[in-house]
């Protein structure tokens, strides 16, 4: 589809990342060879608390309701869709009493590198890690929560919808991340640059040139790379995650009648 690529959360190619005691499970979907910018995956976690630096910028949302994560405002249980972000060299800290699941987007690109990780050949043992980094600067805004700064958008056509911008650039950030909720059919365009959408909740409809349209549910996640235009039409009630690396590569722009 030009380009455009979407994983799926089912199939997705765990591998053994830390652990045990515990377990964290990896699946890096979008690395250095689909992306010049940012890394995204999903990750598999069961036990912890799980404790580490983060030498990279990672933005996490959970994809379900079983974990208890930890920010500067204090340990808190989660829900699907929360946004976690974390900066460079703050601490992630998580953990559940099942398998838990969550999206995870880093900036650079190249994670895997920058931490000493071989995908199939190494497994971390974080019992040993000294230095865990800080939570001071980690955030987690809920996704129903007051911190959550939605804002409510009509077509001139009336259909309204709401969206949230959580991370930009020039807050200390390099990543953006925004939420877009729709209560009926709603259509809006990624902008020129690479960028993903992560479906959380209802079905989109995607648009790619003359490519054959496809479709996304709870937990794809779709990848644009640069400079392939990218259109998504939800088809009625729907909440979507994009994240991109730079101030507006993913930014809603009012759908065209």
């Amino acid at each position: 589809m030009s380009g455009i690529e979407i994983f799926h959360l089912a199939d997705a190619p765990f591998e053994a990342y830390a652990g045990p005691p515990g377990r964290i499970d990896v699946a890096d979907v979008i690395t250095t060879a689909n992306s010049s910018t940012i890394a995204a995956g999903f990750v598999e976690s069961e036990g912890g608390p799980f404790a580490y630096r983060c030498d990279y910028e990672a933005v996490c949302i959970p994809l379900d309701d079983t974990m208890t994560w930890d920010a500067g405002s204090g340990s808190r249980a989660t829900k699907a869709g929360d946004v976690i972000w974390i900066p460079h060299g703050g601490r992630a800290s998580y953990g559940s009493d099942g398998a838990a699941h969550f999206l995870y987007a880093t900036f650079p690109v190249n994670w895997p590198e920058i931490v000493g990780w071989t995908a199939g050949e190494d497994v971390k043992d974080l019992n040993g890690a000294e230095d865990t980094g800080a939570l001071d600067g980690v955030t987690l805004t809920p996704l129903d929560g007051p911190a959550m700064p939605w804002r409510t958008a009509r077509r001139s056509s009336g259909e309204s919808f709401e969206h949230a911008v959580v991370t930009r650039p020039g807050t200390g950030a390099a990543m953006t991340t925004m939420l877009l909720r729709t209560p009926t059919p709603v259509g809006w365009n990624l902008a020129a640059g690479e960028g993903l959408v992560l479906v959380l909740s209802g079905t989109v409809r995607l648009e790619s040139g003359s490519s054959p349209a496809q479709e996304a549910g709870p937990g794809d996640l779709i990848w644009k790379p640069m400079d392939v235009p990218l259109r998504v039409e939800t088809n009625g009630r729907s909440l979507c995650v994009s994240i991109s690396s730079e101030a507006g590569t993913a930014a809603l722009k009012r759908a065209s009648n």
